[in-house]
């Protein structure tokens, strides 16, 4: 019978997903696995193992002890911050995870974007960077309002926050410093997300949903990073050539109340938006709309055009639009019933708004999100 594989895998951050993914390519390559410091934090000292996944440690003692094992058999090193040793990487895109964030903050018309994170770290660091270089593209501007030490910045925090403009919206390091974030918003009784909108990195569901407000969150696909390391030690232990890095792109940017409203200031516009928000489904006048909104019909398409970078009549076809793509791919009702559902007057002029957004008729695009979604 064939020796199986012994595998070893410290990780600084014991991640369930992560886990899954290092299982799941466990059980298709047969490997046996030691899972006790996953548990128990317990360090193997007695253990004989054919390949490590590993993680940069805050105790100096761990990173030795994964150095040691490293110069007896081949490693591979899971994220940005390394234990000091020279080995494959597979890291997340923090480069895409923090362009989906500004992205997002931009889709709701944020003008004023800042960053926050409770420490350095290096894939805070590369998450900085690439954060504000979107903003930059964007012609956003940047604040940072993290503080030169953990005990200075938690400090002024608070009043950061009180003196800056507002609204404003904040991509965070990861989900622990976005819900530390809005506990200082709360203290400071500073309402989240209508002025102050917050985000995270990391889509830990258990702390999304505890948050004092639900946290919007980008995935960084931790269960596909764990597979991925797995997949890259394996061919390292059969003698096959690795990239030095090893980049998974993240998953999605899942939106919950920390960013649930537009970064709208004027009482008629969000008058306006709220009514198209609402009344979409059935046929609205852009004259009655204005009426509605207490403004004439020239001074609602300047405020729409000041604010949110476009028309009334885009904002109604993107809200019609949003609200159909979900109809489709709940994949309950026939394209004529999601027409007139949404509020467009005939399922041609669905199609016709399809094909102008991404470029096919509604069903072909459910049934290649679907797949997408399954795979």
């Amino acid at each position: 019978m064939k020796r199986r594989k012994q595998i070893f895998f410290l990780l600084s951050w014991n991640d369930y997903r992560i886990f899954q993914g290092i299982s799941r390519f466990a059980r298709e390559a047969g490997w046996r696995m030691d899972t006790r410091h996953f548990f128990t934090n317990q360090i193997p000292l007695d253990g004989t193992f054919d390949g490590m996944i590993a993680m940069g440690h805050r105790d100096p003692a761990v990173n030795a002890y994964v150095r040691a094992r490293a110069a007896t058999v081949p490693a591979v090193i899971l994220g940005t911050d390394s234990p000091g040793l020279d080995a494959p990487m597979v890291v997340p895109d923090n480069r895409q995870i923090a362009r989906a964030a500004a992205d997002h903050l931009y889709a709701l018309f944020h003008k004023k974007t800042g960053w926050f994170a409770c420490d350095a770290s290096p894939s805070g660091d590369e998450r900085k960077r690439a954060f504000r270089e979107r903003l930059e593209e964007l012609k956003l501007p940047f604040m940072d309002l993290s503080g030169s030490t953990p005990r200075e910045q938690l400090h002024a925090l608070t009043s950061r926050l009180k003196s800056c403009r507002k609204p404003l919206g904040v991509m965070c390091r990861d989900d622990h410093d976005a819900v530390v974030l809005i506990e200082r918003c709360i203290e400071a009784q500073i309402q989240v997300p209508d002025e102050v909108a917050v985000i995270g990195v990391g889509d830990l569901e258990s702390l999304c949903a505890i948050s004092p407000v639900p946290l919007t969150s980008v995935s960084p696909d931790m269960e596909q990073l764990g597979y991925q390391a797995a997949r890259v030690l394996d061919r390292r232990m059969r003698g096959l050539p690795v990239p030095p890095v090893t980049v998974v792109p993240p998953g999605p940017l899942i939106r919950r109340a920390s960013t649930g409203c537009l970064a709208i200031t004027h009482p008629a516009l969000k008058r306006a938006v709220h009514l198209i928000d609402t009344r979409f489904h059935g046929p609205l006048a852009m004259e009655q709309l204005a009426e509605e909104a207490g403004v004439s019909l020239r001074q609602l398409f300047l405020l729409f055009r000041r604010e949110m970078r476009g028309s009334p009549h885009r904002y109604l076809l993107e809200t019609r639009l949003e609200h159909a793509q979900q109809l489709v791919l709940a994949n309950e009702l026939r394209v004529t019933e999601i027409a007139a559902a949404c509020g467009f007057s005939t399922t041609r002029t669905l199609t016709r708004a399809f094909h102008q957004q991404v470029g096919m008729a509604p069903a072909k695009w459910g049934k290649r999100i679907r797949q997408s979604q399954s795979t």
